[in-house]
């Protein structure tokens, strides 16, 4: 194969879509920290799938067409900072493609050149031994090396080599890495990305079950539930189960039974056996009947039912009369990223008129972002990320708003912990000038010494200490703060250890988690009012997962 054209470039994206997501789980376990934030490769295939969606509309197969669709759904789907680096990477590929109808090896090779180019300006200060520098090593040796190649077997055969290869340096070149023990995880998913074209070439372009499954999963979106409705409802009730099937010789005589009984049920019918587990999902108006067959020959392992004539009035009503306006009548209108409802309540209390949900491994898309600002009524718009690897998803949702609305000013406070979006909102005045209330916000948010108190998900080590899976650990604004077994004490420690440093404090407040109850979180209080007693403590339910407490110094 000596050209691309867009109608292949369509299917090599399916498969490299369908190579990321067959080792998401590999490339989400690649954390360079001992906190559960594994949600890189998640983050990718967040893009990737919304691309894919995006191809799934266009009417046209031209390589322009299919370019820009790749390029506009990639961005909208982007989370976190991997996922709006790899946007970047495919807009800046379309860019450097242009309007060319097919592609030959020299011009892929220039197409990379400029995804190289645009990648590392999207960010603002580029570190090395990440999905950059695979992209970096990728284009630079395609151009002083693959000039005589013209077929593009051979051609993607050595592109993969070298990112694979380049992957694996990766912790020579980020000590965080080399001390986790690690590989950069975007880039082993970028290594994933050139893979899927490399198989596309081989012919290899028949998607498996993963791609097809992935939005299937995700089907809960505005958009999914329209397009079901937009059709006479035939039956009520979607609904999906995952059975673990009894042990038996006739597992599968006992599938297609099964199968055979839905279609006698409902419509929408997807079953999916595996080893001793069947996944189904069936839209019927007899879910009971349906839960009470699987229990014959199984075990029930999830159930899911959602009443669509319910949804569907709810879409319609939402059509009907525009979606909910926030911030009226206000001069700036303020959005926040919170990652538990307790949390949300306190920043509403505060002055945010509209919280997104998103946090550590579930970091809101581009898309979750734009929608969050046009709802704000407003021409004026503070985003508090909350979060580190938001801030850059934030700052494109802004630049992509304005592209559409220059009437609207966005304001982003590159916030890294709720904590710090707290302490911004207690200075909030929105009789204040923009720039003197953007100046106060981002002084409080500075001020405030933040401490969140996670788990270790395995082995690692951070600033030299190591740290052993299941170990609490308390990490402050510069990295760990401190690590143990036993977790009142690891508070205790770790305030001590921040007061120790921050004399001029006054308030300690504490979010306590979804994990921890209010009677354990009532006697932290009076065990520290015990310990601490020139200070004065506050204590809230938060609601966030994955982080016991998250405590704000004052």
């Amino acid at each position: 194969m000596k050209r691309i054209n867009g109608k292949f470039f369509v299917a090599a994206f399916r498969k490299a879509a369908e190579r990321l997501l067959a080792n998401k789980d590999e490339i989400n376990a690649l954390n360079v920290f001992p906190v559960p934030d594994g949600d890189t490769g998640s983050n990718m295939a967040a893009a990737m799938i919304e691309a894919c969606e995006y191809l799934d509309r266009l009417k046209k197969d031209d390589l322009v067409s299919v370019l820009e669709s790749v390029k506009t759904g990639m961005l909208m789907g982007a989370r976190g900072n991997s996922g709006v680096i790899l946007s970047q990477i495919f807009r800046g590929f379309a860019e450097g493609i242009g309007n060319r109808k097919f592609v030959n090896t020299k011009a892929f090779t220039e197409g990379l050149t400029k995804a190289r180019e645009i990648a590392y300006r999207s960010v603002m200060k580029p570190v090395e031994g990440t999905m950059l520098t695979v992209m970096k090593v990728s284009a630079d040796t395609a151009n002083e090396e693959f000039g005589g190649i013209e077929d593009f077997d051979e051609y993607f055969e050595k592109l993969v080599e070298v990112a694979f290869d380049t992957v694996e340096k990766t912790p020579t070149l980020l000590p965080k890495l080399k001390e986790a023990g690690v590989v950069d995880s975007g880039a082993k998913g970028l290594a994933y990305i050139f893979e899927g074209f490399l198989l596309a070439t081989k012919g290899d372009i028949e998607l498996e079950g993963p791609l097809q499954q992935m939005p299937q999963a995700m089907g809960s979106s505005t958009e999914r539930i329209v397009e079901i409705v937009r059709e006479e409802l035939k039956f009520t009730y979607c609904t999906e189960l995952i059975v673990k099937l009894d042990e038996s010789d006739s597992q599968e005589e006992t599938s297609e039974l099964l199968k055979a009984y839905l279609e006698e049920m409902g419509d929408s019918i997807v079953m999916v056996h595996q080893d001793e587990i069947i996944k189904i999902h069936v839209h019927t108006d007899h879910p009971g009947d349906v839960i009470e067959k699987f229990l014959g020959v199984g075990f029930l392992q999830k159930v899911k039912i959602d009443n669509m004539k319910v949804q569907h009035e709810h879409i319609v009503d939402i059509q009907s009369r525009g979606p909910e306006m926030f911030g009226k009548e206000k001069h700036h209108g303020v959005i926040v990223v919170s990652p538990g409802d307790g949390l949300a309540d306190v920043l509403k209390s505060l002055g945010v008129d509209y919280a997104v949900k998103g946090g550590q491994t579930m970091n809101p898309s581009l898309k979750d972002l734009y929608e969050a600002i046009s709802r704000i009524a407003a021409d004026k718009v503070i985003v508090l990320p909350n979060n580190p690897n938001i801030i850059l998803t934030a700052k494109e949702a802004a630049n992509a708003i304005h592209d559409d609305n220059p009437g609207k000013e966005v304001y982003i406070i590159p916030t890294r912990t709720v904590q710090e979006g707290i302490a911004a909102m207690t200075v909030y005045n929105d009789e204040m000038d923009s720039e003197s209330l953007i100046r106060e916000m981002e002084e409080a948010a500075e001020a405030v010494s933040p401490i969140s108190i996670t788990y270790a998900v395995r082995d690692s080590s951070m600033k030299g200490k190591k740290i052993r899976k299941g170990e609490y650990i308390a990490i402050g604004r510069d990295g760990l703060i401190t690590s143990g077994r036993k977790l009142e004490k690891l508070v205790h420690d770790s305030i001590k250890t921040v007061l120790g440093k921050d004399g001029d404090k006054e308030v300690v407040t504490i979010f306590y988690g979804s994990e921890v109850s209010e009677e354990a979180a009532g006697k932290l209080l009076e065990s520290l009012s015990g310990s601490f007693s020139d200070f004065e403590f506050e204590i809230h339910s938060g609601g966030q997962p994955y982080y016991y407490y998250l405590i704000s110094i004052e």
